[in-house]
């Protein structure tokens, strides 16, 4: 039986682009891996897309599989990498200078004594003056700067298209391969959400989940209207940073967990738990502590980047977030949103159900539907959810203390039979076990819950 409530998305990179690797990954907690394509192309990501079916085979459970639009983002053009020091000054501009913006909405943002940040803020800098497509600068915090790298005015954001011409070329590739979710970038709008979605349905993929990537002060303000059409929230608090002081992150961070939680949609943090192991074999103890507030904040998932797709210790990254995850799940008081529809208080009712019982609960769902519900209200230990593939295993591997099995395409009865069986023949139940059985159809009005005592 697994032990995480709350699930480990890994990103995939040049440390983990192997079978092997994604396989001992996801033994030691990952259950999602994530594909970034703001990097490589599609060649790289074909051959991270056949390794993580590769591992599949080897660990025997399907595993989710994220892609990551780039969306669209002001960045560094083709430059020299050029290393900057405080109080040095340097010039941007849209073609030519030190350093090459080429976007033009760039520049007609910009004014006097804004403040700029590369890359992951690792530089920042000041304006001191604005001519059309040309401005000056100075350094207040320096580094490397180099191609390719992200650009944020602070508290300020441009125009840009709601999709690029880029993204729309990765939404035919995820079309074409098992891809259980797509996250989208600097999410703005519900409209830009609804676009991806109609996309994808013109591809034939309307089970591929779209989730929304919180990381910009408009998909802040909008996050409950997102919400509501999207399958899930990211909160990137990478990007986040860029723009809010770092110290109302924190609060930031738990409103937007908070508009998820009381929407019933799955809600993943991402960024920097635990980036001190890109280097070192083991985490510091504030990493440590943030992992173990995330967890307690009920989320879904938690998303490494830069420690498994770059760093030394890939496996040990997934390891260590696993140890600390099990730990805080501890005594975890959850909190369960209000349920209204009678759908959410059969979910809910389930859930208290089987842990009155203290008894294992097993679910059948076509869709993945009621197994989102189920997962809303936060059970204290894993459930199974009998499923008819393997796309609905897939993206329902992101949910909170889910564990799906692949039984077939049957009744809601016979579904739960085999799933029944099925655990039964793998020893996750056995003699002196209590189940809760349920199934729930609004569209063919089935409604099944069962209570059984397992002989002894």
């Amino acid at each position: 039986m697994r032990r995480n409530l709350v699930k480990i998305i890994a990103t995939l990179g040049p440390s983990s682009s192997s079978g092997s690797v994604i396989a001992q990954m996801a033994r030691v907690g990952a259950d999602i891996f994530r594909i970034n394509m703001s990097h490589g192309d599609q060649r790289s990501w074909e051959s991270m897309v056949s390794a993580v079916v590769e591992a599949e085979s080897m660990v025997e459970r399907d595993l989710g599989l994220v892609a990551d639009l780039e969306g669209p983002r002001l960045r560094i053009g083709d430059i020299e990498p050029v290393r900057v020091q405080p109080g040095s000054t340097i010039v941007f501009s849209y073609s030519g200078g030190d350093v090459t913006i080429p976007h033009r909405e760039f520049f007609e943002v910009l004014g006097e004594g804004d403040i700029v940040l590369i890359g992951d803020g690792k530089v920042s800098l000041i304006v001191e003056s604005v001519e059309g497509l040309t401005a000056k600068l100075k350094v207040l915090q320096g580094d490397l700067i180099e191609s390719r790298k992200g650009v944020v005015v602070s508290g300020k954001e441009p125009e840009l298209p709601t999709l690029t011409a880029k993204d729309k070329m990765c939404l035919e590739y995820v079309a074409r391969r098992p891809f259980s979710h797509v996250m989208v970038s600097y999410a703005r709008s519900s409209e830009q959400i609804e676009l991806v979605r109609s996309i994808l349905r013109d591809y034939g993929r309307q089970d591929v989940k779209v989730l929304a990537k919180i990381e910009t002060p408009s998909g802040v303000r909008r996050v409950k209207e997102i919400a509501q059409v999207a399958d899930g929230i990211v909160v990137a608090r990478g990007d986040l940073g860029m723009h809010y002081s770092l110290e109302d992150i924190p609060v930031i961070q738990r409103d937007i967990v908070q508009v998820a939680r009381t929407q019933y949609k799955p809600v993943i943090l991402a960024t920097e738990f635990l980036s001190s192991m890109i280097e070192k074999p083991a985490p510091s103890r504030s990493e440590v502590v943030d992992i173990y507030e995330a967890v307690r904040l009920s989320v879904d998932a938690l998303l490494l980047t830069g420690e498994t797709a770059i760093g030394r210790y890939p496996v040990k990254t997934v390891q260590w977030m696993s140890r600390v995850i099990v730990k805080a799940q501890q005594g975890l008081n959850v909190d369960r949103p209000p349920a209204v529809a009678q759908i959410y208080r059969l979910a809910r009712g389930l859930v208290e159900l089987a842990e009155n019982l203290n008894a294992i609960l097993v679910i059948y769902s076509k869709t993945g539907r009621f197994a989102e519900r189920i997962a809303s209200f936060r059970p204290t230990k894993p459930y199974y959810v009998g499923v008819p593939n393997e796309k609905v295993a897939r993206a329902l591997r992101i949910l909170w203390a889910s564990e799906p099995v692949v039984v077939g395409d049957t009744s809601y009865e016979e579904g739960l039979v085999r799933t029944s069986r099925l655990l039964e023949e793998k020893g996750v139940l056995g003699p002196g076990d209590t189940v809760v059985e349920a199934a729930w159809s609004s569209e063919k009005g089935v409604y099944l819950v069962r209570v059984r005592n397992m002989v002894v």
